[in-house]
């Protein structure tokens, strides 16, 4: 298909953005006119959170710190999937992020230093993507030329972590729960609160449980 029309239309930062998503680069995928429609309506969002502003109403700061372990969650997913050209859910990964900071603005409860640099980090990841819109929202929020002569971001790997966990508990090897545990959680802890659940009591039925299978901060059996 002669992308002419689409990058007359969409611009030339979309066809691309679409021929990396469709699939794994190395296999190609199924062209599809809605999906790169929906690829310009998210590019058309990354243009409005950039450019709106931003002015909180409050500031919370346990959000601010989920804000900061976003952002270097999804630097490190990025960076990881840039090198091993797994583009289509690097660009996954990207639209998850400009969702939540959708959601963020929305809210105003994240300090504004920390909404910035959320903002110029999505900028910098998206550069080598959608090299034209990048560069043209770098210089609108007014930064130096050029968006691609910047270091690309680092993340801290203390920020990055997951904090909680969705542990899964099984009874005789099917699924019957799942429950947000903090990735600090032990065997035994892991094993009380498994055995403690409403749903796997009634599983159990006061029987005897003879054998207990634990995957650390993954899975009770």
């Amino acid at each position: 298909i002669t992308p002419d029309e689409y990058v007359s239309r969409l611009g030339a930062d979309a066809v691309r953005v679409y021929l990396m998503f469709i699939g794994p680069w190395e296999q190609g995928g199924e062209w599809d006119d809605r999906g790169i429609n929906g690829i310009s309506r998210w590019l058309n969002r990354v243009w409005a959170l950039a450019l709106d502003g931003y002015t909180p109403s409050s500031e919370d700061a346990s959000q601010t710190k989920e804000l900061r372990h976003i952002i270097h969650k999804t630097i490190k997913k990025v960076s990881e999937d840039l090198e091993r050209f797994h583009f289509n859910t690097m660009i996954a990964a990207l639209m998850e992020f400009t969702n939540y900071l959708g959601k963020a603005r929305e809210e105003g409860a994240v300090a504004s230093d920390a909404f910035g640099e959320a903002i110029d980090s999505l900028m910098l990841m998206l550069a080598p993507s959608t090299p034209h819109l990048a560069e043209e929202l770098w210089e609108r929020t007014g930064h130096p030329y050029s968006i691609h002569s910047q270091a690309f971001p680092c993340w801290d790997e203390a920020l990055a972590a997951e904090e909680r966990v969705t542990l899964v508990i099984q009874v005789n090897g099917k699924v019957r729960d799942k429950v947000e545990v903090p990735v600090t959680i032990s065997e035994d802890e892991a094993r009380e609160l498994a055995l403690g659940r409403e749903k796997i009591r009634a599983y159990l039925d006061d029987k005897k449980v003879n054998k207990v299978i634990y995957v650390p901060r993954r899975l009770v059996n």
